[in-house]
């Protein structure tokens, strides 16, 4: 039958989990074989070390040092740590620090199993991650059956009613009105939709980029000109332009969707359809487009958000829209190499700024 010591030996050369004895200083006396798997060392090149020897420094100064020291040397503690391997790779480990109090055993204080556990952190990261996408996954749902319960429902209504008054009174003039209404409410219903399948195909990485070079000032000219055709009571829209026009590689229908966007939501929210500001400035490597106006504005907590899918800033509630549209605006601009920024006093109005890289041939 073997003896104690024997089986101590056995125990000690066999377990996966590294095992150390400690002084009073906390100086590690004796190592199992496994610190080599463990922290990559062999037994005894720990020996008149402390485990605090091995820690990151990016970990030591994430924590207040003295209070981490603590942890190190209490006993019952467990702690969670970062050290560099002997291979040199960063690994999480997890020591549990026991007390010893046999009176035969005078030159150890503390006894310590450790073990790595780089996997389970990476595995709990991951399921964090995929936790928040889950999150901003219910919360897009959300408010995308926000948006149909009532973006949806509204033209519907208005469609519906339309149709129920046709079928009691029919009059040359109530037929004009009646068919003018439906029609509006359609074009607003086609608009949602379009947007929302734009959206899909931009999330599931579908939506070709088609390049050529475009004439921006007759873009934005054609736009004005169509907004100006359908005689929106007391609309204005100005344009100047700055610096030298050049013809700028654009996706043609990428482009003029986000400035029909932009300019359609400065005259959407604009009292009494007021004056829209459109300045344009060309540079040697890159073009600004700014859309000006000066209606209810954002709020300043809510700016960086309102080019999330679905969002709406609060005092746009009574204001028609899907929170579509500026997602999609930015992601074409994206698409682009640009970027796009706000500027918004909230009763002063806002400015959106285009900033387009010039890129005038293919090479």
């Amino acid at each position: 039958m073997p003896t104690p010591l024997k089986e101590h030996v056995l125990i000690a050369k066999h377990t996966t989990d590294m095992v150390c004895l400690h002084d009073t200083e906390n100086v590690i006396r004796f190592a199992t074989p496994s610190s080599k798997a463990v922290l990559g060392y062999e037994a005894s090149a720990l020996l008149g070390k402390k485990l605090t020897d091995f820690l990151t420094d990016s970990f030591i100064n994430e924590m207040d040092f003295s209070t981490l020291m603590r942890f190190f040397d209490q006993p019952d503690a467990r702690i969670r740590y970062q050290v560099l391997h002997g291979d040199n790779r960063l690994r999480w480990l997890e020591t549990t620090f026991t007390k010893i109090s046999e009176p035969e055993f005078v030159e150890y204080h503390i006894l310590s199993t450790t073990r790595d556990i780089t996997e389970s952190v990476h595995l709990t990261d991951d399921l964090m991650q995929a936790l928040s996408k889950e999150q901003e996954l219910s919360k897009l749902k959300t408010n995308l059956y926000s948006v149909a319960s009532h973006e949806f429902k509204t033209p519907l209504a208005v469609i519906q009613a339309n149709l129920e008054m046709l079928k009691f009174k029919q009059s040359p003039r109530l037929l004009e009105t009646g068919l003018a209404a439906m029609e509006e409410e359609v074009d607003h219903l086609n608009l949602m939709i379009e947007d929302m399948l734009k959206l899909k195909k931009l999330n599931l990485g579908r939506r070709n980029f088609n390049s050529a070079p475009v004439e921006l000032l007759q873009l934005l000219q054609d736009l004005i000109k169509s907004w100006h055709d359908k005689q929106v009571k007391g609309l204005n829209i100005q344009m100047n332009v700055n610096g030298e026009p050049k013809l700028v590689l654009l996706d043609y229908s990428m482009i003029r969707y986000v400035f029909s966007n932009l300019i359609s939501n400065a005259i959407k929210f604009s009292p009494q359809k007021g004056t829209i500001k459109i300045s344009v400035t060309f540079r040697e490597q890159d073009v600004d487009v700014e859309v000006k106006d000066k209606g209810i504005g954002i709020p300043e907590d809510e700016q960086n958000a309102i080019f999330q899918s679905f969002y709406r800033a609060k005092n746009a509630d009574n204001i028609a829209g899907t929170g579509v549209g500026l997602s999609i605006v930015s992601e074409f601009i994206k698409l682009h190499k640009g970027k796009i920024k706000v500027n918004s006093i909230p009763g002063e109005g806002s400015a959106f700024i285009v900033t387009l890289p010039i890129k005038t041939s293919m090479a």
